[in-house]
């Protein structure tokens, strides 16, 4: 019975020193996405990031069906689609190493946000999970798109967040966020 409840509390210390590990990657990652230029240096940033996040364990909470991971998708782009026809943002230089860019950028940022960041919120909650990283989403994108565009980031990010969500997959919202900035090249 003692050999139990050893290894019982040796598993949790691990899990323990594992979310603190984690809670460490998060708040360097945030520090790093927070102040990476926008371009090739912050892509420098932001892929390692974003390969860590995937590297990482992150607790999830099971892929649902096909279907729904599709119309999920589907919708949030048709959203960015719609939003932008309402309020278009100025657009990006389209080039083959641009599309590389926003590409591996919107996948990396999922990854660390949707993947890695929401599993770790989620001991609070789902609801907390999305709204945490939708915030934190927000805030690391004023530097490269300044304070105007904090209400549109912290809406992008709360759709990623309920893509991740409702899915339980972080792709959905990696897909989303892709196609989301190739429509704002376009």
């Amino acid at each position: 019975m003692s050999a139990a409840i050893s290894s019982r509390a040796n598993a949790d210390r691990a899990l323990d020193q594992e979310r603190h590990a984690i809670g460490w990657v998060l708040a360097l990652g945030m520090a790093g996405l927070f102040t990476s230029p926008a371009g090739m240096a912050g892509l420098a940033v932001t892929v390692p990031i974003g390969i860590l996040a995937i590297a990482l364990p992150a607790a999830g909470s099971g892929e649902r069906s096909r279907a729904l991971w599709m119309a999920a998708t589907a919708l949030g782009i048709a959203a960015f689609w719609t939003a932008g026809r309402f309020a278009p943002l100025p657009a990006l230089p389209l080039g083959t190493s641009t599309v590389a860019v926003i590409i591996v950028a919107a996948v990396a940022e999922e990854a660390f946000f949707r993947r890695l960041a929401f599993s770790w919120f989620s001991r609070w909650g789902d609801l907390a999970a999305i709204a945490l990283t939708s915030i934190a989403f927000a805030i690391v994108h004023v530097p490269a798109y300044g304070i105007a565009a904090l209400p549109i980031d912290l809406a992008a990010g709360l759709l990623f967040g309920w893509q991740r969500w409702a899915t339980g997959s972080w792709l959905a919202a990696a897909v989303t966020h892709a196609a989301a900035n190739l429509l704002q090249a376009i």
